[in-house]
């Protein structure tokens, strides 16, 4: 069987691999976006009646309670004995015994399906408010040190750095490089040390992920790395999944590539080597945002077309550098053909690389505005930008150095030749070191977004967004005040502070001469966004004084929302009212 054969069945069977990795990512089923609080029952500051049997804090999909995470406070602060489980899209705290008359705290911290945690607070009372009760936004919410936050983000750095790595050089030397099975033993083994150190670095990173994912997400420090109960509940996890296919193919990668580089008959090394390099590659996607995100078909194939760009880039850049090294030893003609290869497959990487990006960003964000008012879209810009300069020095290496270092080309024959090529040899050299040290960067930036929230933070009353932000202050902002007519009458709405999170709405109804409109039942009120789509959310309202009620308003995203009042004024009459309230972060 000759090199070339091997190579195209090793192809097929690494399209075969991801084909099916990427058919069991999409049978998980992801949900539609980053968990947001949708509602609590009974509702932040409502006062009932009797006693709850259950306490529900309920989201917009799936979640898993964090641990300890979840505590009832009484109004001394003295913790309440309950019981936590979370059931489909919701959390149910159980009380031991009867609540007793008074005001409590409910804290709750909860893990999302794209692995990141949400923290928040509400209370309510029972009989009648306490008369020193607890403020459910000063209530205690627990938040990851910045030694786990930058110790995670460093990790997750150095998982795609490494997998990347080992993947992008296998697939250059068995699919890019030009040369026969066994030959340029000096580049090999270069080849071979920088897949080794990449693959030590990739299976630190992934072993450390499993405990240092559990602390960020249960608001802990780095002492909690040592406990044993942090990486048993790591074990379980879905991180320790993607972590363990990701290990197997890291090592089967690192293992079959140099045996496969050397020529045997059989086709399999390549196979094992490609294969692994696929599985390892597509682990990357099991957790993180794109699991998250609706249609999930376009999402995650996305995705796994982004991450395979990605590392074929790195790995062939790293690869060019490698070849181009004097001290390499390699044919100049077989180096300018290797170059000439990889710069024709580059085109098609940058583009993949483009489209997919484009695609990712416009799904996680959703919004232009979110791409500068959100962190996590602030640190998508900065990748954007690196990754447009590195097109910059690729698209130089490809039109002006590439060229003079190709068979044939006017540079590279003829009298002074060999001189121009050894320059553009050089040169290119130098300028492929800039790229990879720029896609590392990309890499790296690539971490802090793995770890950042899509979904901006709000104060931990109204309980959106990563730990690190929770309790955070929104800073001012208008107080958002509206005038409808109703009938004959008029209807005034405010609402305070018009911000994410939990809003006071209080309603005054008029009648034509002004004075106070008494309907025939409570009006009822419901909140729907646009975009994206959720909702409409109902708010009971209170009556405060004559056709004057007031409601908390939780407004868990930012964006254009729509209050819809339906008041019934008559027996026969139910004018309804809908009032727009544009929400910032």
């Amino acid at each position: 069987m000759t090199h070339h054969s091997v190579r195209y069945r090793a192809v097929a069977l690494l399209l075969s691999a991801a084909a099916g990795l990427l058919l069991a990512i999409l049978a998980g089923g992801p949900a539609a976006a980053h968990a947001v609080l949708v509602g609590t029952d009974p509702s932040d500051g409502q006062v009932l009646d009797a006693p709850p049997d259950d306490l529900t804090v309920t989201f917009n999909e799936p979640v898993q309670v964090v641990e300890g995470g979840t505590s009832v406070l009484d109004a001394d602060g003295a913790p309440v004995p309950v019981s936590v489980t979370a059931v489909d899209d919701a959390v149910v705290v159980t009380p031991d015994d009867a609540l007793a008359d008074g005001t409590y705290v409910v804290s709750w911290r909860v893990i999302s399906l794209d692995s990141h945690p949400i923290a928040g607070a509400f209370s309510f009372s029972v009989g009648a408010p306490s008369e020193t009760p607890v403020d459910a936004a000063a209530a205690e919410i627990e938040t990851a040190s910045s030694g786990v936050v930058v110790a995670r983000a460093v990790d997750q750095a150095a998982v795609y750095v490494g997998t990347f790595l080992v993947a992008g050089i296998v697939v250059f030397e068995l699919l890019i490089l030009h040369a026969t099975p066994g030959a340029m033993p000096v580049l090999r083994a270069r080849l071979r040390r920088v897949r080794d150190v990449a693959c030590g670095v990739a299976v630190v990173g992934i072993v450390l992920s499993v405990p240092l994912t559990v602390a960020w997400q249960a608001g802990a420090d780095l002492g909690a790395l040592v406990e044993p109960s942090i990486w048993r509940t790591g074990f379980r996890s879905d991180t320790a999944l993607a972590g363990a296919l990701g290990l197997v193919g890291i090592v089967a990668a690192t293992v079959a590539a140099p045996r496969a580089g050397r020529g045997t008959r059989s086709a399999w090394p390549a196979a094992v080597a490609l294969g692994g390099a696929a599985l390892a590659l597509g682990s990357l996607v099991l957790v993180g945002h794109t699991r998250t995100f609706a249609p999930a078909w376009l999402v995650v194939t996305t995705d796994v077309l982004h991450v395979a760009a990605g590392a074929v880039w790195l790995g062939g850049v790293v690869g060019l550098g490698l070849t181009l090294a004097p001290s390499a030893r390699v044919d100049p003609r077989r180096a300018a053909v290797t170059v000439s290869r990889f710069s024709s497959l580059g085109a098609w990487l940058v583009l993949t690389l483009a489209l997919t990006g484009t695609v990712l960003g416009w799904r996680i964000l959703g919004t232009l505005d979110a791409l500068f008012s959100t962190a996590y879209g602030q640190t998508l810009v900065v990748k954007v930008g690196v990754a447009l300069s590195i097109v910059a020095v690729a698209a130089w290496n490809r039109y002006k150095l590439v060229p003079a270092m190709a068979p044939g080309s006017d540079a590279s024959d003829g009298a002074g030749g060999a001189t121009a090529g050894a320059d553009a040899r050089r040169r290119l050299g130098r300028t492929v070191g800039v790229e990879a040290a720029l896609l590392v960067v990309v890499l790296a930036v690539t971490g802090l977004l793995v770890s950042s929230s899509p979904v901006e933070a709000t104060d931990a009353t109204g309980g959106s967004g990563d730990d690190a932000a929770a309790g955070a202050e929104h800073g001012a902002h208008d107080v958002v005040v509206v005038t409808e007519p109703l009938g004959d009458g008029t209807l005034e709405a405010t609402v305070t502070p018009g911000a994410v999170g939990v809003n006071s709405l209080e309603i005054v109804l008029t009648d034509a001469d002004g004075d106070p409109l008494e309907p025939v039942d409570t009006p009822e009120v419901s909140a729907t966004l646009a975009e994206p789509a959720i909702g409409p959310f109902d708010h009971p309202l209170t009556e405060t004084a004559t056709g004057a009620y007031e409601a908390p308003l939780d407004l868990p995203l930012p964006g254009d929302w729509t209050l819809t009042v339906s008041v019934r004024t008559s027996k026969y009459e139910s004018p309804i009212v809908e009032i727009p309230v544009e929400v910032g972060p």
